[in-house]
């Protein structure tokens, strides 16, 4: 299974890379996976929120293939440990899922079309963290998750 991080957003900052970068090539030993940064719409300062959420979930749904498997990062999915998203890759995998794509929204969150179009809402935390880090947490978390499913030593119950 393809796992694709999309972040909507600017560049990560030179530390936040670093830690990404480390996780990265460790999940390559697991499964094929990769980050695609969606720049901000044009004229977003121009925008009302709802109207920018709407260009924003408009974008991301025009480059979603049909058979994509959308996990939306979410303030109010479902909150799961690292042993049930190590059990969610598992299914999908099962699954036959080809492409898991793992969506982290704007600086407003997820357009409500696009939440629908999610097969699975996820909420990493109640607290409130910036979009870079948010990007080095999930990558270690799918990393963490990985080393569950192969009994190896880096998570701890």
């Amino acid at each position: 299974m393809k796992i694709q991080l999309w972040s909507i957003g600017k560049e990560n900052d030179a530390y936040i890379n670093e830690g990404i970068k480390i996780f990265q090539k460790r999940l390559q030993h697991y499964t094929d996976f990769s980050i695609k940064l969606i720049p901000t719409v044009k004229q977003a300062a121009s925008l009302s929120i709802p109207e920018l959420k709407k260009a924003e979930g408009k974008l991301v749904l025009d480059m979603l293939q049909p058979a994509d498997y959308l996990l939306a990062l979410d303030e109010r999915g479902k909150s799961m440990s690292t042993l049930q998203l190590s059990e969610f890759l598992q299914q999908r995998e099962n699954a036959g899922t080809r492409q898991l794509i793992v969506l982290i929204g704007g600086a407003f969150g997820l357009d409500e079309a696009l939440l629908q179009r999610a097969q699975t809402k996820m909420s990493l935390s109640a607290l409130t963290f910036p979009h870079q880090i948010v990007r080095l947490i999930v990558t270690e978390q799918l990393y963490r998750a990985y080393t569950v499913l192969n009994n190896e030593k880096y998570h701890h119950q």
